[in-house]
């Protein structure tokens, strides 16, 4: 018999949309942007206008009056400002190692730490070393602004300073904020896994004690640790009581030390939610699978647990990082004269004794710049899958 050639049935004809359907799609778009017009409308009031005007200042396209008659009392001109620019960026920054002291200027550390970011973003693609390169990375971007205890003092692998008084300030920030993002990080993860898998149907009630911290008044907390840490306060008063020490432990308050506690005491809470949700989404049932073949907790958490929760533990670092680098408040309560901060010296710049906005715009772009630049390599290693950790 003769093949009987199948014939292509033709394509239906499109329906056209009633004007009611069209009338719906676009009363259910209005809506939508509805929702949305509150949220828009605070941040173009609290947010965009702000940024503007403090770029207006920053390129001396807007003056503050004030700031002028000072300028012309002192027989100085409000130029424009690239010298105010370079005053902040062109500076030489002192690399101290243990052995070895070399200067170099600003902008090259900047693009060394650019490259960096880089390769821990991306670098996960190669095949063979990715990873390897993506460790690397990390360990050298967070080595020389991590602080250790030794003595009385703190110390760091490797030291940037600088003669320019606000860069000096900067990378002192960066250094305590740095500290004490991953300080936070290293307590909030196991304590994350704990409410996840060890409390059972009792998880929510642990979890409401562990953010129970924020019923409270953050200045009533800060405070708190001036009562605790002080000169009188309960440790030195209870050291002394039992003979361990004759005198107070002077840097427990007004230091950098202080202001590295109370940083990690304030945030501890608040990154073991992004953490704790991080582990809420793991299937048990891989984790049982890798006990049945043979795996201990410790390596079914290494190598099951821990890739599938890290972008939740980068975005939790970066929850402590982003607003500690600018920190203002604790660092005046409990900071003193040795754990003044970036954000200090940005705020006398519009309220305190210098009173020169325009620099302070300058400030504050520079700071907006590098959190973007953060946020940024942020997103692309948690779009990456947490850069094959």
């Amino acid at each position: 018999m003769a093949a009987i050639a199948e014939t292509p049935t033709p394509p239906a004809p499109k329906r056209r949309r009633s004007r009611r359907e069209t009338r719906n799609d676009g009363g259910s778009a209005l809506s939508t942007y509805g929702l949305l017009a509150p949220m828009l409308i605070v941040l173009g009031i609290l947010f965009v206008a702000p940024l503007y005007y403090i770029f207006l200042f920053s390129v001396a396209l807007k003056r503050f009056s004030p700031t002028d008659a000072l300028a012309n009392l002192n027989g100085e001109l409000n130029a424009f400002s690239a010298d105010l620019w370079a005053k902040l960026v062109s500076v030489d920054v002192t690399v101290m190692v243990p052995g070895l002291n070399f200067d170099v200027p600003v902008i090259v550390v900047g693009i060394a730490f650019v490259v960096l970011l880089i390769a821990a973003v991306t670098a996960n693609r190669i095949p063979e070393y990715g990873s390897w390169i993506v460790g690397i990375a990390f360990v050298l971007l967070l080595a020389p602004f991590l602080t250790f205890p030794a003595g009385n003092n703190l110390v760091r692998l490797v030291e940037f300073s600088s003669e320019g008084q606000y860069m000096r300030l900067f990378f002192k920030s960066v250094s305590m904020a740095m500290t004490s993002s991953v300080v936070a990080v290293v307590i909030a993860i196991p304590v994350a896994y704990f409410l996840a898998f060890c409390v059972g149907k009792s998880k929510y009630t642990w979890l409401l004690i562990v953010i129970a911290p924020f019923l409270t008044s953050y200045l009533l907390r800060v405070f708190a640790w001036k009562v605790i840490l002080g000169d009188q306060g309960l440790i030195n008063s209870g050291l002394t009581s039992i003979g361990l020490i004759d005198e107070p432990l002077t840097f427990l308050i007004y230091s950098q030390f202080t202001v590295i506690v109370v940083l990690t005491y304030a945030w501890v809470p608040f990154i073991c939610l992004p953490i704790f949700l991080a582990f809420e989404t793991i299937d048990r049932r891989l984790l049982e699978a890798a006990m049945d073949l043979g795996a201990t907790r410790m390596q079914a958490f290494r190598k099951i647990s821990l890739p599938i929760v890290a972008p939740g533990i980068v975005a939790a670092f970066l929850f402590v990082f982003i607003p500690s680098i600018g920190e203002y408040i604790t660092p005046t309560l409990v900071g003193g004269t040795q754990g003044t901060m970036y954000g200090q010296a940005l705020a006398s710049q519009f309220v305190g004794g210098a009173f020169n906005w325009q620099f302070g715009s300058v400030m504050s772009l520079f700071l907006l710049g590098v959190v973007l630049l953060l946020t940024f390599a942020t997103s692309r290693f948690l779009r990456a899958g947490g850069g094959g950790l």
